[in-house]
């Protein structure tokens, strides 16, 4: 049972990120209304992954996804919005730990102090064949939310089948992708 619930899971947070290919049914990564990426800024040691950063370079990164974020939503964005900042454990590895003397702490606490209603969050999903992708969300805007994840069903048992020395039961759940309402909420960064 916790097998088949865990398999059915996998995949339904699989179509929150991707949707379904074939379908009009969009995930967070893939959603056609999304505005296209930025790219990060050229590091001082080359390059623009986060790995070659100082703490104040992917500081300055962050600064130009709200920045960007601010710009598409013509302004309704302030620095104490409730916002997500998403990407891979590794880029947060890479980055949110990075310490800084200017700062007097790594980057993740100063982006608490710059921006306090930011959430850190980690999807190994944002770890694409493109490089480590980065999604800055304004969760709610006016009352409204930007993006939910939404199901049918979560888990539906059907009836247990009795055979002579065994016994087979089918389970299924239900998927609508993420739904985002206002992609202009939402910003990315791809090559961090």
């Amino acid at each position: 049972n916790m097998a088949s619930v865990l398999t059915l899971n996998k995949f339904q947070n699989k179509t929150y990120f991707f949707g379904v290919d074939g379908l009009q049914c969009y995930g967070l990564l893939n959603d056609p209304k999304l505005s296209a990426p930025i790219t990060p800024t050229t590091k001082t040691a080359g390059g623009t992954t986060w790995a070659v950063a100082t703490g104040l370079e992917v500081v300055a990164d962050i600064s130009k996804l709200f920045t960007k974020l601010q710009t598409q939503a013509d302004g309704t964005i302030e620095l104490t919005t409730s916002m997500t900042l998403a990407m891979s454990p590794v880029a947060e590895a890479q980055g949110m730990t990075k310490p800084s003397v200017y700062m007097n702490t790594n980057v993740r606490a100063y982006l608490t102090t710059l921006y306090p209603n930011m959430k850190i969050v980690t999807a190994p999903e944002y770890a694409t064949d493109s490089g480590e992708f980065v999604q800055l969300i304004a969760n709610n805007v006016d009352g409204q939310d930007t993006v939910v994840t939404a199901f049918t069903e979560k888990l539906r048992s059907h009836p247990i089948v009795i055979a002579a020395s065994s016994f087979k039961q089918k389970k299924s759940q239900g998927t609508w992708g993420s739904i985002i309402f206002r992609p202009v909420f939402i910003s990315s960064m791809i090559g961090v």
